[in-house]
């Protein structure tokens, strides 16, 4: 069977979400490195103006309509923690966002992450794996620093004394990591990919939610950077890519893919090596865009042939129409 199975070393919550991607574009690849901010503020990197806590929390309430209380300052402690650590706090809570699947800590499935909200953990701070739940904080305050602290890090810069257990446990490999970077270039979100998760897309995966952030609350965000942001950033699990050639003999395969969302879309496309349906996790508000620019990008004259309440239902359908990919192991 080709229907793959998202692999971190110490996985997002969402998936136990977030983001896993499969075939890596170099045109997408350019976009991401560029845009991706620097994971530190300086002159030239500023977060900007129209981003605020009220509005971070606005955004967050898009996706989940039942934030803890104990949560409702959580932006507040994003903006305090990140200006003093002359981080990029925006990034930051973007990052949150992907990890913990707006607060959710539920997969797709509706079941539970490794970690549970009550461990105040935000980023999936030593969760490698296999339910191991992660450091736990004292409180949201606490738990935000830890991230802030940590993304420091990988920025390059040692932390005294840092609040965060695996901050502390793998500061020195984590420099050591960092260091060739850091050396030639600002070290920027794009390069926590393949290393803060194994997704290589990680760090489109932040961007992606930012140009979501600024598409509805910074009226000035640049439309085609958006656009592209949209295109660059779904988790793919499987063998699902574009091919020059289309052709239907072949074999039919079945794979997975995921903005992140309550609604799955089943994909219908063709490549060199034969049929292929992709289920597309999405969020019921953007279902279109999201499925034009995977479409756009990852299965260039393919359709929509089914929207679907849950994963689970459109892998079924898949199977129903490709049943040969449903072969032992499945």
């Amino acid at each position: 069977m080709s229907v793959g199975v998202m692999a971190r070393g110490r996985p997002a919550l969402l998936v136990g979400v977030a983001v896993a991607f499969a075939a890596v574009f170099q045109s997408t690849a350019v976009f991401a490195a560029r845009k991706a901010p620097p994971i530190r503020t300086d002159a030239r990197n500023q977060v900007p103006a129209c981003v605020t806590p009220d509005r971070l929390m606005a955004f967050l309430r898009t996706r989940n309509r039942r934030v803890t209380p104990r949560f409702r300052r959580i932006a507040d402690f994003y903006r305090q923690h990140g200006e003093t650590w002359r981080v990029r706090w925006d990034y930051a809570f973007f990052q949150m966002a992907i990890e913990t699947n707006f607060l959710t800590y539920r997969q797709p499935n509706g079941k539970w992450g490794d970690v549970n909200p009550k461990q105040n953990n935000f980023a999936g701070l030593g969760t490698t794996g296999g339910g191991v739940p992660g450091d736990s904080y004292p409180d949201v305050s606490t738990g935000v620093l830890a991230q802030i602290q940590h993304l420091v890090v990988y920025s390059g810069e040692r932390i005294p004394r840092p609040v965060g257990p695996r901050t502390r446990l793998k500061q020195d490999v984590i420099l050591a990591l960092s260091e060739p970077v850091a050396r030639k270039r600002r070290v920027t979100f794009q390069d926590l990919s393949g290393r803060w998760a194994v997704d290589k897309r990680y760090g489109r995966s932040i961007t992606y939610i930012a140009s979501l952030f600024m598409k509805r609350f910074c009226k000035g965000a640049p439309r085609t950077e958006v656009a592209k942001a949209a295109v660059a950033a779904p988790r793919m699990r499987g063998s699902a890519r574009p091919r020059a050639a289309a052709r239907r003999d072949g074999p039919c395969r079945v794979s997975i893919a995921s903005f992140g969302g309550s609604q799955t879309v089943l994909i219908d496309a063709t490549d060199a090596k034969g049929r292929m349906l992709t289920a597309l996790d999405v969020e019921p508000r953007d279902r279109a865009q999201m499925t034009d620019g995977f479409i756009a990008q990852y299965a260039r004259g393919g359709r929509a042939i089914g929207v679907f309440d849950n994963r689970r239902a459109a892998l079924s359908e898949a199977f129903r129409l490709c049943p040969a990919a449903a072969a032992p192991g499945r």
